[in-house]
């Protein structure tokens, strides 16, 4: 079986670098999950007038207000079937604030006639993206989001997000670098750190309660 990515990829999957492949190649059929931990080193954007609008984001994990430096990070992938048995990976961010935890959660699957990956946004994934992904030249991998959809139905003028992540040989930690950008109020939120990855063993306790493990 191949993962999600690999699929969206096709042959250009192979010129990641192999610890991408590793993180990037996780099925259900291994029952893994990839834990990161590490810090971002800055969380920025958004006018601090306007931050406030975006706590209506926090209960479903779409966006949050807080900003900050050195923050403390997890990252939780793991690949299941969702109710409908399509492949999925979990992307199960948590942020670490002074004073609150926040989440910024998707779930993306690989749409076979769209030939993409589709990012279902927030705890609820109303909200929809489809994905161009890209391997650069050092074997890391840009993912840029196409538009966004409600329940893949009504088109809304929402953000473009990038997402850029690639394996630091030398240091042996993954740097991930996300741009959430509106096309009227500009950056809503960027943020950019490093983590370490382990690969540890999946449970049903892991699993999100529209998914399943096989």
């Amino acid at each position: 079986m191949q993962s999600i990515y690999h699929q969206a990829l096709g042959s250009e999957f192979h010129r990641l670098h192999p610890e991408m492949q590793k993180k990037y190649g996780l099925t259900s059929k291994q029952n893994l999950m990839a834990l990161g931990q590490g810090r971002m080193t800055e969380i920025r954007g958004m006018n601090p007038l306007l931050r406030p609008f975006l706590q209506a984001g926090v209960i479903d994990h779409l966006i949050f207000g807080e900003r900050g430096k050195n923050v403390p990070f997890t990252l939780e992938n793991f690949a299941y079937q969702d109710d409908q048995g399509r492949e999925t990976v979990s992307w199960i961010r948590r942020f670490f604030f002074p004073y609150a935890i926040r989440g910024f959660d998707a779930s993306m699957r690989y749409d076979e006639e769209k030939g993409t990956i589709v990012d279902d946004i927030g705890k609820s994934g109303a909200l929809q993206v489809e994905l161009d992904l890209h391997v650069t030249n050092e074997g890391g991998l840009f993912m840029k989001s196409k538009g966004m959809t409600y329940q893949g139905k009504v088109q809304l003028p929402g953000p473009h997000t990038s997402v850029y992540e690639h394996y630091d040989e030398e240091k042996e930690e993954f740097h991930v670098h996300v741009h959430v950008e509106h096309p009227v109020f500009g950056t809503v939120l960027m943020y950019e750190g490093t983590f370490y990855t382990e690969f540890l063993p999946m449970t049903y306790s892991n699993i999100p309660e529209r998914g399943i493990l096989v």
